[in-house]
């Protein structure tokens, strides 16, 4: 048996997903390949001796992702197979559940669950593993993938902790839609000895309610029409790990009532079934409804909420918590800067205030989307106002502003501060015909310099006075006061 793993990484765009190639070569050095394309992947399954293969189901886009999973098992029956599924594919996911596949794991990628991958892949192996320790510029802000340093959410953090080690009790997750339910739920399991097992998530609101049953209990064959063989439900498929149940306030009553004897009895039978079968899985819900108004409506059963909410838990809302807004940002704009191969942005002050005023009924969630709306639109170096989603400047009234509890914020981070002067040398001259030729030209960046060189010149020749450099300009004073402070040039004039 080899030392270490032979290690394939099939990944459609693998140089986005430095983090996961680093750990693979640190765990099997010599032993790691990757794969972008279908074709590629095959090539490296015939020729080396892969025994881990971690394989995004988006590899191809000209073949369905479970058509792919299956050849590979057929042509591959030995391969220990860790297949990567979009968050938010619920489909792709059942249908994953209905394979024999060894583990699977979500997209984007989390290091403490690749980390888990492999050592369970090794164990499987009978390889040594030698776990990387946590990389020393890893942020002390980043819990599981949970992002924040205001004290609600170290409190949070502590809660997780101690919640972990009680590995049994039921958990109920309160928090808006959008505050990251399922990254605490996913964080209560890696963090407990349940870790080395599955972790299952089931949204109850999306799927429907003659489906859920059979999804989460299994069923037996001939149990109805179309059952023509005995299906795993979800229940099982986490037993010795973690059961997520999303939106548990969706979930009908005669589910309700099935899912209270697997906490009473720790027992289930699935559809058709008629003998109980024992189950050992920690059952973690979350919810955004009031369920003690449910309770007292009669839509949820008062003797299933007090099993469930053992051990309460909330997420604070993101318009509480301001003050992660940067550190949120920073991780974004990261993720997808390097997504789409780009130069990182940067946010000036004064969208930073509008971004700070906002009220964010989306949280966390809305926010990653409005990250990923300007890197689409951005096309320069730094943010600009119609860059960002109009209802922001809606919503924005600047007499409400606290500029110093805003400042506050932003010191110490990696967001520009007022009165900051760009780092970037300003181009003065026209790009040549090969620049031009090698597609090495920014058009808006380039037109951004130069209309700076114009306003600096022409206020240098006036000796700083608003007025003249206007009537330089040809343009109102007014515009040349909103662009002086839109680009940040007060006092360059001096300086240059």
């Amino acid at each position: 048996m080899p030392a270490v793993p032979t290690i394939l990484f099939a990944s459609r765009a693998p140089e986005t997903q430095m983090t996961c190639i680093e750990l693979f070569e640190q765990i099997s050095p010599g032993n790691f390949h990757v794969s972008s394309n279908q074709k590629d992947l095959v090539n490296t399954l015939q020729e080396k001796n892969i025994t881990i293969l971690f394989l995004d189901l988006g590899l191809s886009p000209e073949i369905n992702g479970i058509t792919l999973l299956d050849e590979i098992q057929s042509s591959f029956p030995d391969l220990l197979i860790v297949a990567a599924v979009p968050q938010d594919d619920l489909e792709l996911e059942q249908e994953i559940l209905d394979h024999n596949l060894f583990y699977y794991i979500n997209i984007p990628y989390q290091e403490a669950e690749i980390q888990l991958a492999l050592k369970r892949a090794c164990i499987k192996l009978g390889i040594q593993y030698n776990s990387v320790p946590e990389s020393n510029n890893k942020s002390k802000n980043d819990f599981y993938g949970l992002i924040g340093a205001t004290p609600a959410m170290k409190n949070l953090f502590d809660l997780i902790t101690k919640i972990s080690e009680d590995d049994f009790a039921t958990v109920l997750i309160r928090g808006e839609s959008g505050t990251g339910k399922e990254l605490v739920a996913k964080a209560i399991h890696l963090h407990s000895r349940r870790k080395n097992k599955h972790f299952v998530p089931v949204n109850c609101a999306a799927i429907p309610d003659d489906l859920l049953e059979s999804e989460l209990f299994g069923y037996t064959k001939g149990a109805f029409t179309g059952a023509v063989q005995n299906k795993i439900g979800r229940i099982q498929y986490a037993d010795g790990g973690t059961l997520f149940l999303d939106e548990i306030g969706d979930m009908k009553p005669s589910l309700q009532a099935k899912l209270l004897r697997v906490l009473q009895e720790k027992e289930f039978e699935p559809v058709g079934g008629l003998k109980a079968t024992p189950v050992d899985t920690r059952i973690v819900a979350a919810t955004h409804c009031d369920l003690e108004q449910l309770v007292s409506k009669g839509q949820f059963r008062e003797d299933l909420y007090y099993r469930l909410s053992v051990i309460p838990l909330h997420i604070p809302p993101l318009k509480d918590r301001k003050e992660d807004i940067p550190l949120l940002l920073d991780v974004f704009i990261d993720q997808y800067t390097i997504q789409r191969g780009r130069e990182r942005f940067s946010i000036p002050h004064e969208i930073m205030t509008v971004l700070l005023a906002y009220n964010w009924k989306g949280n966390v969630r809305e926010l990653q989307n409005m990250v990923q709306h300007m890197s689409i639109l951005c096309s320069g170096r730094e943010i600009q106002m119609e860059d960002i989603p109009e209802r922001f400047l809606e919503e924005f009234d600047p007499s409400t502003i606290d500029q110093e509890k805003i400042a506050n914020i932003i010191t110490g981070t990696s967001f520009s501060q007022p009165g900051a002067k760009t780092s970037q040398p300003l181009q003065t001259t026209l790009p040549t015909d090969s620049q031009l030729e090698a597609g090495e030209v920014d058009f808006n960046e380039l037109i951004n310099d130069y209309e700076t060189l114009l306003i600096i010149q022409a206020m240098k020749l006036s000796g700083g006075n608003k007025k003249e450099a206007a009537k330089l300009l040809n343009l109102k004073r007014t515009t040349l006061l909103e662009k002086i402070k839109k680009k940040d040039l007060q006092g360059m004039w001096e300086e240059s």
